[in-house]
């Protein structure tokens, strides 16, 4: 009887230490995590590969992710939104660093979800890293850059140590049109080292914010190197916010918000389009100004459930695409 007694006391103690994990539904996570693991293959040392993982949102309650941990002093993590509404999305973006490793490299993350469950998920990484393949820098950044009449350009040498004198690059492939990729060999030294120059053009074609892309390097010795692109393009207009949340809202319920328009010259907005007719634009600000007002109202359909549209916003400012506005709300009683 007294070890009966010691082992309830047991239990309610384990109970009590973790209550986040008793009573808990997982299934979520199968929808939420289509991936879980990335492998990039064999790369250059130096090298910084990015790797993008979807969360997706497909219930009806919001997903937040309290925080993560790096499996590796070399890996670098970045959430896009910490708080995931219903059928919304973002992505947990990792960035490896191979400069002080070679061979077989796993790495990766354990993100940690506070709802709909308290639950840590592993988000794994692998590469095999050349020693013989050397770049510098790891990755073609053209930083900050503001549109202009001249495309900018971003460079990186590629150094090969392996002793094959005919080692050469023999394709590339880019994952956009949005980069244009140059590959030429700039010189031999005397103990065999063949260096080459990789040079990237940004296309005008490449949209607003934080771009990314990749230029795969096919070689003669049947191995396909990743070079990763990345780039802050600036808007020329700005909207604020970026993002609007409508919350909680009823059946048939209309509820209305302000959105600014900016730019650092006069313009005139030429269209606002929006991908749901329950959501509508309106420009308070008539003419040409640096600073418009759009009135955005939205009427809540029938059917509860989670609900999100975007709204498009054209200008005459030559040369600028659209600006893109988020919206969401839950439809509910």
């Amino acid at each position: 009887m007294r070890s009966m007694r010691l082992n309830a006391c047991c239990l309610i103690l384990l109970a009590a230490s973790f209550p986040a994990t008793f009573g808990q539904d997982y299934s979520w996570l199968d929808t939420a995590l289509p991936e879980r693991a990335y492998d990039f293959g064999t790369v250059a040392r130096g090298s910084q590969l990015r790797h993008a993982f979807p969360v997706v949102n497909r219930t009806s309650q919001e997903i937040r992710i309290l925080e993560w941990r790096t499996k590796c002093g070399c890996t670098d993590v970045k959430v896009g939104a910490k708080v995931i509404p219903p059928g919304t999305q973002t992505t947990v973006e990792v960035t490896v660093d191979t400069t002080r490793f070679l061979g077989h490299k796993p790495s990766g993350l354990t993100l940690i979800f506070e709802t709909p469950s308290y639950v840590q998920v592993d988000l794994n990484t692998s590469c095999f890293i050349r020693g013989d393949i050397v770049t510098t820098p790891g990755q073609l950044d053209f930083g900050i850059v503001r549109r202009s009449e001249k495309a900018p350009t971003a460079a990186l040498t590629l150094a090969y140590a392996g002793g094959r004198p005919d080692w050469q690059v023999t394709r590339m492939n880019t994952l956009s049109d949005h980069i244009k990729a140059e590959f030429s060999e700039v010189g031999r030294t005397a103990d065999g080292q063949i260096n080459f120059s990789l040079t990237a053009t940004l296309q005008p074609s490449a949209p607003n914010g934080y771009f990314k892309d990749e230029i795969t390097l096919e070689t003669s010795d049947q191995q396909k190197i990743p070079i990763s692109v990345v780039a802050n393009i600036q808007s020329a207009v700005a909207l604020t916010p970026s993002i609007v949340n409508f919350g909680q809202i009823k059946p048939g319920e209309s509820i209305t918000k302000t959105v600014l328009v900016r730019s650092a010259q006069a313009f005139s907005i030429t269209n606002l389009t929006t991908t749901k007719a329950e959501l509508q634009g309106d420009d308070q600000t008539k003419g040409s100004q640096a600073v418009h007002q759009v009135k955005l109202t939205l009427k809540a359909p029938d059917q509860p459930g989670a609900f999100h549209s975007l709204m498009t916003v054209k200008t005459d400012i030559p040369d600028e695409p659209e600006a893109v506005l988020k919206t969401f709300a839950t439809v509910g009683p």
